[in-house]
């Protein structure tokens, strides 16, 4: 008896203990479900709620999509997130700022809340003078011009990133000119009622750094002779972040690389050169592209591609694709090899069957060469030379028989679209301090070559071609980007009085996306009694593009483009140049910006288009 009076006493216990449990979890369920409905603010002015909204972490249920919640309300979590709009405030130089306990009001109804934080933002403090103290290398350049160069000026805020880029500038500075374990200690002083901060940076250079050891790691498939080829650096080198950074990406550029992270290992042996270990994660050989894209000029775009990475072990890369549109069709092969005889340099052979021929009037495709048709076959053997940092030669053969077929015969083509066998030598010189190759946004490029064409090398026409481009990108203010693009170009043939004899597939066009926008692909420039564009000697185009930021990924720009075509060779009438002008819009991406252009031609006339619609892939220029 007392054993089942012991069992229904502890039966009572448990059962006391579940409904305990039970309602401890139903006010807990409660909690979880509590949603942050709303977030507002009270008194900030420099700031909006989005960009405050975003540092928080209780995220309130957001405009679109319409069915998504809020985040969970939670006392300690709104209590961090008051910490965190004081540090945003405090990091854009804010330094007396104060963000008062959040007001809660709590809909039980709804089992909601909505969240009202007041801020004190309080004047900015400003930077009232910048020093640099310690070591200063000999060097670097003068302390003025250093100066002038750091994020950090006297007179502006005090924001933690541009105190951590000034930091890193200087830290920069010293490594590039060989003291790689250098060292910058900042020291600040504020003066909270003046809102004033004096702030001195101190360098602790240390001594000049050699480099020692260089081994690598990582890699598998691929020769350690192949990587090797492609360094910048030798043991006894003054050590060089910048070349440091151009091998990286010299060994990157095989192709063969997911990755490329170079490391010092010895760091803290101050009198020691710094050995590196440069870590290379390999990619696989072997890779197959499928792509698909649209354009206003072409249509449709399409593209497949087998590559065979490491052909030989050597980095050599082996690429055959297809790619096609409304009014172009192309098979190509093309092997690499990243070296060729000697370092720094590189030799590429391509075999193309190129097809450009208007498949179909859809979607507002209109055909480039309206007289022709053109089915080339060609063979290009490059070789290329880095002669020194951004400065790139190129020499190489550019054999191609080209089959001109359904030739307009009321066209006045004459002698410019009968078949013709070209055999042609060109060299190139390319001088390039551009930042990036999909999106540039400092730097600039200079590019000339020429291309000739004899028949004493089984040619059928004589001709020297010459063209010169320059492009510069500059950052303005407040992220904004000023670009500018010029080319002039021009045909010389010889042991000839007749120009009409360089063919149509060598000659000079313009308008279109790549030129100047607002303008039919091609219709820029001299015409036939058909309207018809046929092309000419002598080439200028221009372009200035200002490019800003709209929010996150979305650019805006606005541009102004010009050009034209002459018939003679060393033809360039300024008087003559026609323009267009307009907005346009792009999103970044990590294959190149997404391109929206309007372009509206000033002065138009009877046969042309007012303004011209594009969509492409990539900056214009």
């Amino acid at each position: 008896m007392r054993r089942f009076g012991f069992i229904l006493l502890m039966l009572l216990i448990l059962a006391g203990c579940a409904a305990r449990q039970s309602e401890v979890q139903d006010e807990d369920q409660a909690l979880v479900l509590r949603e942050v409905r709303k977030v507002r603010f009270q008194g900030n002015n420099q700031f909006s709620a989005g960009a405050l909204r975003k540092a928080m972490a209780s995220k309130q249920r957001p405009f679109f999509p319409p069915w998504k919640r809020g985040e969970t309300y939670n006392r300690s979590t709104l209590e961090a997130d008051r910490k965190r709009l004081q540090k945003y405030y405090f990091d854009r130089g804010f330094l007396n700022t104060q963000v008062s306990d959040p007001k809660v009001e709590e809909n039980e109804e709804k089992n909601t809340v909505e969240i009202t934080i007041t801020i004190e933002e309080g004047p900015p403090t400003l930077v009232k003078t910048v020093r640099i103290v310690g070591h200063v290398p000999p060097e670097l350049p003068p302390e003025d011009q250093i100066m002038s160069g750091l994020a950090l000026q006297a007179g502006g805020r005090i924001t933690k990133a541009n105190f951590d880029r000034s930091q890193a500038q200087l830290t920069v500075m010293m490594q590039d000119v060989g003291y790689a374990r250098a060292r910058v200690v900042p020291r600040t002083e504020v003066d909270f009622d003046a809102h004033e901060a004096a702030i001195a940076f101190e360098l602790q250079s240390g001594e000049l750094t050699p480099f020692g050891d260089i081994t690598i790691t990582g890699q598998d498939l691929i020769k350690e002779r192949a990587i090797r080829r492609q360094l910048r650096i030798e043991p006894g080198d003054i050590y060089s972040a910048d070349q440091l950074t151009r091998t990286s990406d010299a060994i990157y550029g095989i192709g063969m690389f997911r990755s490329v992270t170079p490391l010092g290992t010895n760091l803290e042996a101050e009198d020691e050169p710094l050995d590196i270990d440069i870590k290379v994660q390999e990619r696989k050989p072997r890779t197959i592209e499928l792509q698909a894209g649209f354009s206003t000029v072409e249509g449709p775009r399409f593209r497949a591609a087998w590559t065979h990475r490491n052909f030989f072990r050597g980095g050599e890369q082996l690429t055959l694709e297809g790619r096609g549109s409304f009014i172009s069709q192309e098979a190509r092969a093309t092997l690499s090899f990243p070296y060729f005889l000697a370092q720094r340099t590189s030799f590429t052979q391509t075999l193309s069957a190129l097809n450009d021929h208007l498949l179909a009037e859809a979607l507002g495709v209109i055909d480039p060469q309206p007289d022709f048709d053109l089915f080339s076959i060609t063979s290009i053997s490059r070789i290329d030379r880095e002669l020194v940092d951004n400065l790139t030669a190129s020499v190489g053969l550019d054999l191609s028989y080209n089959d001109f077929y359904n030739v307009n015969a009321d066209a006045e083509t004459e002698a410019s679209t009968e078949d013709n066998l070209l055999v042609i030598q060109f060299g190139e010189l390319t001088y390039n301090t551009s930042n990036d190759f999909l999106n540039p946004t400092r730097g600039f490029l200079l590019r000339g070559r020429l291309d000739h064409s004899t028949t004493g090398l089984l040619s059928d026409v004589n001709f020297a071609k010459f063209e010169l481009e320059g492009r510069h990108y500059l950052p303005i203010w407040w992220k904004m980007i000023f670009a500018t693009r010029l080319v002039l170009g021009t045909i010389q043939p010889y042991s000839t009085t007749n120009s009409d004899e360089i063919p149509r597939n060598v000659r000079f066009f313009a308008g279109g996306p790549g030129s100047v926008r607002g303008f039919r692909l091609n219709r820029l420039g001299p015409l036939d009694s058909d309207d018809d564009p046929v092309g000419g000697n002598s080439l200028i185009e221009g372009s200035t593009e200002l490019r800003f930021p709209i929010a996150g990924q979305l650019w805006g720009a606005l541009f102004v483009d010009f050009g034209n075509v002459y018939t003679k060779p060393f033809t360039y009438r300024l008087n003559d140049l026609r323009y267009a002008a307009g907005p346009g819009i792009r999103y970044i991406t990590p294959i190149g910006p997404i391109r929206l252009d309007i372009g509206f031609v000033i002065d138009p006339r009877s046969n042309e288009d007012t303004a011209r619609l594009e969509f492409s892939i990539g900056q214009a220029f």
